[in-house]
């Protein structure tokens, strides 16, 4: 069962603590974004990029004096970890 992040109480047409508002437009509800909240899913999308970047170069060079490759493995784990817990519950 996927968890939930309980959000904030808010009213029409106010804003939300980070910036995003929520509002009518044209007889809809609108989320107009914060600045951060704009750019979360370019962020996610670049994560899994570097991801997949760090991975070839653990792959594809054996463990030596001359490479240190813990660096990259750390930074491949927290990568996995934070696109799971951002993708958690969505359905794509």
């Amino acid at each position: 069962m996927p968890s939930t992040i309980a959000g904030p109480t808010f009213r029409m047409d106010s804003g939300l603590p980070c910036g995003c508002r929520i509002g009518r437009d044209e007889g809809k509800f609108r989320l107009w974004y914060c600045p951060t909240h704009a750019v979360a899913y370019e962020m996610l999308e670049v994560l899994r990029l570097n991801l997949s970047v760090l991975d070839q170069l653990i792959n594809n060079n054996a463990p030596s004096a001359d490479v240190d490759l813990s660096t990259a493995m750390d930074v491949g784990m927290r990568a996995r970890k934070v696109i799971r817990k951002a993708t958690t519950g969505v359905w794509a």
